[in-house]
C-alpha cells in the first residue's frame, strides 16, 4: 500500500482504503451506562428502549469512517410498544407457567410468528436512524424473508415446548407401556435444534449481510455518480452452512474436552476447588465460556466480513482469536476484582478491536 497525503487513508489496486476508527472512552461510557441502568432499574425496565437508544447514539458517534463520525437520532419511542408488548408476554408466561404450563407453551407459540417481524423492525431502526456524511444507513430485508429464515425450526421447537409442558403438568401421567414415547419426543425435538442451530445461525447471517444499505444522498448538493447512488450489500455465495457447522462444532468440541478433562483430572480438580469451590469453580467456567465465545465471534465476524461487498465499496477483517481471547481473560479478571466496576471499559476495549479489525475499501471510480 502507499501512503497519500493523508496518513489515514491509503489507495490498493483495488481503491482506496477507508480506515474505520472507535474513539470512545471507558470513563465516558461509565456515566452513560450508570444513568441507563439507574433509570431502567427505577422504571422497572420500562426505560430500556431509550437506554438502548443512547447507547447506540454513544456508539455510533464515537465510530469513525474515513476520518467522519457515524450519527444516530433515534430516541426510543418507536421501540416502547414493541418492548412494552414483549414484556407483557413475558409477565403472563410467568404468572401461568407454574399452575397451567400447557396455557403457557401455547402462549410462547403463538408468540414466535412475531419474533421474526419485531427483529426486522429493531435492524431498520438501528439502522434508518443511523447517518454517514449524510447519508442514511437501511436495512432493504423484508418480514417474509426474516420469517423464512426460521421457519425450519417450527416443527421442532413446537414439540419441544407442547412436549416439556405435558411431563410437567398433571397430563404427564402415562401408561407404564407408552411412558417412554414423551420424553423420547421431546429429546429428538432438542436433538434436531441443536442440529439446525448452525444452519439457522447461517440463514441469519445471509439474510441481514444480504440486505444492508446505504441511501442515495437526499442533500441539496447530492452527485449524480456512483456514490450518489443507493448501495445495497450482498454476501457470496461462497459461504456455505458448512462453515458454520465448523464453528460450531469447534464449541461441541470445546466443551466435550473440557468434560473429558473433568472426568480424567477428577482429583487435581476437587483439591484445586477445595480452597475456594465457588469462586474457583466460577472462574474456570467463565473462562472456557470465553474462550469459546472468541472462538464463534472471530470465526464469524472474519467469515462475514471477508465475504460482504457491494457495488461500489469491499470489506475485509482481520480479527485474531488469540487478541479476542487474551482481551476476554483481561476483561473477565479486572471485572471480578473491581466487582463489576470495570464492565463499561470492558465493553469499550471488546468494541474498538472488533471494530478496527474490518477494514472498508472504495472501488475505483467511486465518487
Amino acid at each position: 500500500m502507499t501512503n497519500t497525503s493523508d496518513p489515514d487513508q491509503h489507495h490498493t489496486g483495488t481503491g482506496q482504503t477507508l480506515p474505520i476508527r472507535f474513539t470512545a472512552s471507558g470513563r465516558d461510557y461509565a456515566r452513560l451506562w450508570l444513568r441507563n441502568l439507574g433509570l431502567t432499574l427505577i422504571t422497572l425496565g420500562l426505560y430500556l428502549p431509550f437506554a438502548r437508544a443512547h447507547r447506540l447514539r454513544f456508539f455510533r458517534q464515537h465510530t469513525q469512517v474515513d476520518g467522519e463520525a457515524l450519527d444516530f437520532d433515534g430516541d426510543g419511542r418507536e421501540m416502547l410498544r414493541p418492548h412494552l408488548l414483549l414484556c407483557a408476554v413475558l409477565l403472563l408466561y410467568i404468572l401461568i407457567a407454574h399452575e397451567m404450563p400447557l396455557g403457557a407453551a401455547l402462549l410462547l407459540l403463538g408468540a414466535l410468528p412475531f419474533w421474526p417481524t419485531l427483529m426486522l423492525r429493531s435492524l431498520r431502526w438501528r439502522l434508518a436512524h443511523t447517518r454517514w456524511r449524510g447519508r442514511r444507513l437501511a436495512f432493504h430485508g423484508d418480514a417474509a424473508g426474516a420469517r423464512a429464515v426460521f421457519l425450519p425450526a417450527a416443527a421442532p421447537l413446537a414439540v419441544l415446548l407442547i412436549g416439556q409442558a405435558l411431563l410437567a403438568g398433571p397430563q404427564a401421567e402415562f401408561d407404564d407401556g407408552g411412558g417412554w414415547l414423551m420424553p423420547a419426543l421431546v429429546s429428538l425435538a432438542l436433538l434436531a435444534l441443536l442440529a439446525l442451530l448452525p444452519w439457522l445461525h447461517a440463514r441469519l447471517s445471509r439474510y441481514r449481510h444480504a440486505n444492508f444499505g446505504l441511501n442515495a444522498d437526499a442533500g441539496a448538493g447530492a452527485g449524480t455518480g456512483p456514490a450518489a447512488q443507493a448501495e445495497r450489500t450482498g454476501l457470496d455465495a461462497s459461504v456455505e452452512p458448512r462453515h458454520f457447522y465448523r464453528l460450531h462444532g469447534g464449541v461441541l468440541a470445546g466443551l466435550a474436552g473440557a468434560l473429558l478433562i473433568n472426568l480424567l483430572f477428577a482429583t487435581w480438580i476437587d483439591t484445586l476447588l477445595a480452597a475456594a469451590p465457588v469462586l474457583t469453580g466460577l472462574l474456570l467456567d467463565m473462562t472456557l465460556l470465553l474462550a469459546l465465545r472468541a472462538w464463534l465471534v472471530a470465526g464469524t465476524q472474519t467469515l462475514l466480513w471477508n465475504h460482504t461487498r457491494s457495488a461500489h465499496y469491499r470489506f475485509a477483517c482481520h480479527l485474531p482469536l488469540s487478541r479476542l481471547l487474551l482481551l476476554s481473560l483481561k476483561n473477565l479478571l479486572l471485572c471480578v476484582l473491581t466487582l463489576g466496576l470495570y464492565w463499561p471499559h470492558a465493553v469499550v476495549a471488546t468494541t474498538r478491536l472488533r471494530l478496527e479489525s474490518i477494514t472498508l475499501s472504495r472501488l475505483p471510480g467511486t465518487n
